[in-house]
């Protein structure tokens, strides 16, 4: 609800990046002194804190996760923090500075007409405020005074955006390049099969191979040894005692208890008249539905088969599961307003029992212990290294499972070019493969699993041209497919001259064996038929009429520009387009003046005070 309230002015973002601040400032671990100086505005730490729990927060219900402290640091929450509070605090200080005002009433009249503080008659419900101030654990004035700010810098930062307008001839311009549209009939020649075509004589093979080296040039590829231990098998490995499983079940009895679920559906009514009115007619025959209908205008709600703990109101919930099954209740009052609750389907709750719990306890309790065991081997497996033991002795004395990766290229290809099968060879484990710098070096990579792998380069083979010999069948593949494109493009020169001749394409696509297409109308982005991004290019390119000759890796074509649309200036993309760059373009005056504003009223941020608060315990 405050994000709502918040986007009456968060219609800008500035992000200051790494040039905000310079570690100034007066900050302390108390939180008391100042960690963010904008102008003569000051911010706590506490302060800091309050804004980066709520945008971690939002985020979290965002993405349904949990996202903790240090990962909300590591991904750059608290850094758009400190930016978004810097750049609210610039535009407030300007727009006051300059005598933008926005009134205590006018502030409350805002508050006033925002839907999520009305009743269901649309007047304004003081239950509903105070509940929420109650929740964000702000009081009234406060609250107030923060909108009464929102309001201000959106009067100052609108006066900016409303004003900027993309120039019409700009936006013909642009809106006509976008959205032109060409027709085109189009002859694909494919390649044909290499079966169709012999085998090159040995001149003519040593020819090829010598004028196209390069192209057969070898990457880097690289050998090594690894030893790995995999979380899961050490899991499945871990044998975890009968009475320990027993225990833990007992310590966790109320985890495996499973409560009752029902089918609950709630009517909301306006007063305690209507709710006894509408129980009335339920009584004389009519349903929950019929009966919310006719006195309230609003349909039931069917919550579902829920547990008593996800019902949010907690008088509700009390009344579902209380009432007999197929049964509605007596009127409820709650905070939102009169009720009727109807329960079916009832669930009766039970306790898991051990039998059927003891696989996944046992796997719980053998993934804990494995936490503990991997790291004493990580700890033991480094001190190894660093006391000069092989890769070969630290998979032994750990129970490593070790491998042999022979000549793999960057991309994980063997010398074959196929995909390298060694499910310990990881992207990150190949990318630190390729990041040592000499034979026998070893690293370390833990993975998100838990576990970990070592790698040791053995050899490094560099880029070379091979002999004609070790790629020969290569070779002869390659100079087919060349033969197979050279008979593509003389196919489709000679369909050219005679479509410049007069002849139609689809009868020249008949005679020479080709696939014919007109195509519906498309614009630049190739969108609308599947074409090739080079034939759309060139097509964009050729007058009406015109015929063009395009070749593919695998074949070629012929096509005949048949008609340009031009764009329709009236259309209301046009008008959607016109917003968009003006909104662009408000948003990057908007961004420099910020810049430009903190010439005036300096931004300073006290790094190591505000790393001292969110390292802390």
């Amino acid at each position: 609800m405050k994000g709502v309230l918040l986007a009456l002015a968060a219609t800008f973002v500035v992000f200051f990046g790494g040039d905000i601040g310079g570690g100034g400032g007066s900050g302390s671990r108390g939180g008391a002194a100042s960690v963010l100086e904008v102008g003569d505005q000051n911010f706590t730490v506490h302060q800091v804190g309050q804004e980066f729990n709520e945008a971690v927060t939002q985020i979290s219900i965002r993405t349904g996760q949990r996202i903790d402290t240090q990962t909300a640091i590591n991904i750059g929450i608290l850094d758009q923090t400190i930016a978004r509070m810097a750049s609210q605090s610039l535009f407030d200080q300007a727009a006051q500075d300059l005598g933008v005002t926005a009134s205590i009433d006018t502030a409350v009249g805002t508050i006033r007409s925002l839907p999520q503080f009305q009743d269901g008659s649309g007047r304004f419900s003081r239950v509903l405020f105070e509940t929420f101030l109650g929740q964000q654990g702000q009081n009234e004035a406060d609250f107030v005074n923060q909108i009464r700010l929102d309001l201000l810098r959106n009067q100052y930062i609108g006066t900016i955006q409303n004003a900027v307008t993309v120039p019409a001839t700009l936006g013909d311009r642009i809106y006509g390049h976008r959205a032109e549209r060409r027709v085109a009939e189009i002859v694909r020649i494919p390649m044909g099969s290499i079966s169709a075509i012999s085998d090159p004589s040995e001149a003519e093979l040593s020819e090829f191979f010598n004028e196209n080296k390069e192209a057969f040039t070898t990457p880097e590829f690289r050998s090594a040894t690894l030893a790995h231990l995999d979380t899961e098998t050490l899991i499945a490995g871990t044998i975890i005692p009968e009475e320990e499983i027993a225990e833990d079940y007992e310590a966790r009895l109320t985890e495996f208890r499973i409560p009752e679920t029902r089918n609950v559906v709630q009517a909301s009514l306006f007063s305690r008249e209507d709710a006894e009115r509408a129980l009335t007619l339920i009584r004389a025959g009519k349903s929950l539905a019929e009966a919310a209908q006719d006195v309230s205008g609003l349909p039931p709600v069917d919550l579902g088969q829920v547990r008593q703990s996800e019902i949010a109101l907690p008088e509700l919930a009390a009344t579902a599961f209380t009432i007999a099954a197929n049964t509605v209740s007596e009127p409820v009052e709650t905070t939102l307003g009169w009720h009727l609750v109807e329960v079916s389907n009832i669930t009766p709750g039970r306790t898991t029992p051990l039998s059927e719990a003891r696989n996944s306890i046992r796997e719980e309790l053998a993934r804990e212990q494995s936490v503990d065991r991997i790291f004493d081997i990580l700890n033991d497996v480094e001190d190894g290294l660093a006391g000069g033991a092989s890769i070969e002795e630290i998979a032994r004395d750990s129970d490593l499972a070790q491998s042999k990766v022979e000549s793999v290229a960057r991309n994980g290809a063997t010398l074959s070019g196929n995909p390298l099968d060694d499910p310990a060879l990881t992207a990150e484990v190949l990318d630190r493969l390729y990041s040592l710098e000499a034979s026998g070096a070893t690293d370390v990579i833990e993975d998100r699993s838990g576990g970990f792998t070592v790698v040791r380069l053995d050899r490094i083979d560099p880029p070379r041209v091979p002999e004609l010999s070790e790629i020969r069948d290569r070779v002869v593949e390659a100079w087919k497919r060349e033969q197979l494109l050279q008979r593509a493009e003389e196919t489709a020169a000679r369909i050219t001259d005679r479509a410049n001749t007069g002849d139609s394409l689809e009868s020249l696509a008949t005679e020479f064996g080709g696939q014919f297409t007109r195509t519906p109308a498309f614009e630049r982005t190739g969108d609308g038929p599947t074409l090739p991004r080079p034939l759309v290019e060139r097509l964009f390119e050729a007058r009406e009429g015109e015929i063009i000759e395009q070749s593919f890796a695998d074949g070629a074509a012929v096509a005949r520009l048949v008609e340009i649309q031009s764009a329709n200036q009236s259309d209301a993309a046009r008008a959607d387009l016109a917003r968009t760059i003006s909104g662009q373009l408000a948003n990057d005056i908007v961004t420099q003046l910020s810049f430009a504003l903190q010439e005036e009223y300096p931004v300073d941020v006290d790094s190591a005070a505000l790393e001292a608060a969110f390292s802390a315990p």
